[in-house]
């Protein structure tokens, strides 16, 4: 379920497109909105920095990708009512992702961007901690966990606005972000679930993993406003280092 971090990711990609003399070989500015130009080179960045990072431009590594926290609280109208936590926790993949559509952007920033992308497999592994219940049945547990999903779709919308500061100096400032996964399949594994008890942590495990659809979509709000905030951090690193115009040609 936390793999949903991944889409965060994308964002900063999308806006790593500087000065060649400045940046790493290969990445070119693009016309602001030359869409076709923006995927590839997300995907250029994607392919070749999602490992390493690109320190020129604030972008830290993406994969993995480290949390040192991730919280989602508990939802008493819904049948997945429960505190998950986790902490110092990596998420792995996201070099495989491939953006489908990188759009919105414009001069004056006035249209929401959207990022589309495909990843074949992110992991969640780390510290976690659980109390609550599922489907009617309690569940608590603390340890690793390690959490996959499978050919996902990552859809985030971001809405920026311009700052000027100075002549020929225009900042984008991060307003809003929404991030959306929606996995072909996930799978749970929690270590340590009731405290060691091996029965009724394969009774959980069967649940979770027989109803991961159903307990998805009920934690995806969450989720989405987590990974938002996650991906405004990674954004607002980048955009508050280099002015757009040497981000892109505008």
């Amino acid at each position: 379920m936390e793999l949903t971090l991944a889409l965060v990711l994308l964002f900063g990609c999308a806006s790593t497109y500087g000065h060649a003399s400045d940046f790493p070989s290969g990445i070119e500015r693009c016309a602001i909105m030359d869409e076709q130009c923006l995927e590839d080179r997300v995907n250029f960045v994607l392919r070749n920095y999602a490992k390493s990072g690109i320190k020129e431009l604030g972008l830290i590594p993406l994969d993995p990708l480290h949390v040192k926290k991730f919280k989602i609280g508990r939802n008493p109208h819904s049948p997945v009512n429960i505190d998950l936590s986790f902490h110092e926790m990596d998420i792995l993949g996201l070099h495989q992702g491939v953006a489908k559509r990188v759009s919105g952007f414009t001069r004056d920033l006035s249209r929401s961007i959207e990022l589309v992308m495909e990843v074949p497999e992110i992991g969640v592994r780390g510290p976690y901690s659980v109390d609550g219940r599922i489907l009617i049945l309690p569940i608590t547990g603390n340890g690793i966990a390690d959490i996959r999903l499978t050919r996902t779709k990552v859809r985030a919308q971001i809405k920026l606005k311009r700052v000027s500061k100075g002549d020929h100096q225009t900042y984008a400032e991060v307003m809003n972000i929404k991030v959306e996964l929606d996995p072909s399949h996930v799978t749970y594994q929690l270590e340590n679930l009731f405290n060691g008890q091996k029965d009724l942590s394969e009774n959980m495990h069967a649940l979770i993993n027989e109803n991961w659809k159903d307990i998805f979509n009920e934690l995806k709000p969450g989720i989405g406003e987590a990974f938002g905030l996650i991906a405004k951090s990674v954004v607002d690193r980048i955009f508050g280092k280099l002015p757009l115009e040497q981000l892109f040609v505008v």
